[in-house]
């Protein structure tokens, strides 16, 4: 028997149906938690989670009665999914996640309960004006970095990076638990300043299409002597003055606001020297490596997933997880 893994995101939703070590069958949808948040409804996440487990099943030549348990994490038990399910406070290791797991049946998408993975919250009592920033959430991502652990020995700390739209460091302690995350706004805000400003003609659709370490240095070493907001300018002055490429002035850019991602943690860095496992996407994944490389960063600390690591680190998870459990709840 097989699982089928929903992974719900603000933009995007994904179904894989997974036996043993192989994915047999995959689906991705361009609707997430913001079609929620604009329509004020989730008929179009829940028509999409029909949609897609229909089709994964089909696609492994597979029946529902096949399907041994339906897994979902991420956005989906947000506010804004169909399942809201409060965080759970750190510290937090597969133990804590698999008892706090919940099961509810949604017969308008499958004739089959669906076992919901709670998000994580950083542990710091009541939030305030003095303490706010030390508080942080994550729905999905403690999944990814559980799954990574197995790329870790258990005798050290771990900071997993998954780098997207909104990066998030998770750091986990060498028992397996995870202490607490951090957010940065990474890919938001290199969209922002690629359409909405003058950097707009600068910066290409495509962003980055390949690692130009030399220009990921220059914006580096410019936020440092300038400034953020002055080193953004400067893909300006490229773009007029100079035969920097589109390739060339978004690794600039990009150089610039991961560096600022990775000052956010240095203290931890340095306290910690911490093992580092970076997911996401292959051009993100490199991009970080490099900045650290470039930081000085022990290259034998960090570990570049795979793109078949990737695949599978949150299954291998979010199985584990739900296995821990009777899911009786």
């Amino acid at each position: 028997m097989g699982y089928i893994i929903i992974d719900t995101g603000t933009t995007n939703t994904r179904i894989r149906y997974i036996e043993g070590d192989s994915i047999l069958g995959e689906y991705q949808s361009k609707v997430g938690v913001r079609n929620t948040a604009i329509d004020k409804s989730t008929q179009k996440l829940k028509d999409a989670l029909q949609e897609g487990i229909s089709q994964v099943i089909e696609k492994s030549n597979k029946s529902l009665p096949d399907v041994k348990k339906i897994i979902a994490y991420g956005m989906i038990t947000s506010n804004l999914g169909i399942f809201e399910i409060p965080h759970l406070q750190t510290p937090v290791g597969i133990e804590e996640l698999s008892t706090n797991i919940r099961k509810k049946m949604f017969e308008e998408i499958c004739e089959k309960p669906i076992c919901f993975i709670p998000g994580v919250k950083n542990r710091i009592g009541e939030v305030t004006v003095e303490n706010f920033q030390d508080m942080d959430i994550m729905r999905g991502e403690e999944v990814e970095a559980l799954g990574a652990l197995v790329y870790a020995s258990r005798n050290q700390d771990v900071i997993y990076i998954s780098p997207g739209s909104h990066t998030k460091f998770v750091f986990i302690d060498s028992e397996g638990r995870i202490q607490k995350c951090s957010t940065t706004l990474t890919g938001e805000l290199l969209w922002a300043l690629s359409k909405e400003t003058v950097l707009a003609s600068a910066i290409p659709q495509t962003l980055i299409t390949s690692i130009d370490e030399a220009y990921i240095k220059k914006g580096i070493e410019a936020v440092k002597q300038y400034g953020f907001s002055k080193a953004c300018f400067l893909v300006r002055i490229m773009e007029i003055f100079t035969e920097a490429t589109d390739n060339q002035r978004v690794n600039f850019i990009a150089g610039a606001i991961c560096y600022h991602d990775i000052i956010s943690i240095e203290k931890d860095l340095k306290e910690r020297d911490p093992y580092i496992i970076i997911g996401g996407k292959k051009i993100l994944r490199e991009l970080y490596g490099t900045v650290l490389k470039l930081m000085n960063y022990d290259e034998d600390k960090i570990k570049l997933l795979s793109d078949d690591e990737v695949e599978r680190v949150s299954t291998v998870a979010a199985i584990k997880i739900v296995e821990g459990n009777h899911v009786d709840k």
